[in-house]
């Protein structure tokens, strides 16, 4: 019987209980000088950061501010790929990727003016709307590599 109880104690101290994991960081949301509002989610502490002329795969959730999901690169299974400073993206994207390093993960509050304009995308995201994107940085390719 007590045998039996050193296992189970030791099987529930053992099991990964929430208690005993460590707290995952929290990192406070920066506002840059554009109106971007970018709150780090996981930040690896190795590799190069994304630079204006690199070219990244990432995969994304787009949402608008009520957190209705506009779209989902995890729906197609497919990163989303693109050169940073090309205008390829909508601004508030281009820049938030920058400083970031290999499987990062980033949330990104775009305003309307840095997201998709006055024109919006007809018909999921209206006129000026504030989007938020959900990034994880899958591919770094640093420029002239």
């Amino acid at each position: 019987m007590l045998t039996r109880l050193l296992a189970l104690l030791l099987g529930f101290l053992c099991s990964g209980c929430a208690w005993m994991r460590p707290e995952p960081p929290e990192y406070e949301s920066v506002r840059y000088p554009s109106g971007l509002v970018v709150r780090d989610m996981v930040v690896p502490s190795a590799g190069r950061e994304v630079a204006v002329g690199d070219s990244v795969a990432v995969h994304y959730s787009l949402r608008l501010e009520d957190r209705t999901l506009v779209e989902s690169s995890l729906d197609t299974g497919q990163p989303m790929r693109f050169r940073v400073g090309a205008n390829d993206v909508p601004s508030g994207l281009d820049e938030g990727v920058r400083g970031m390093r290999i499987f990062g993960r980033r949330r990104l509050s775009v305003p309307g003016k840095l997201a998709f304009g006055a024109a919006g995308r007809p018909p999921r995201i209206p006129p000026d709307a504030t989007v938020v994107f959900e990034v994880e940085l899958m591919e770094h390719t640093p420029a002239g590599e």
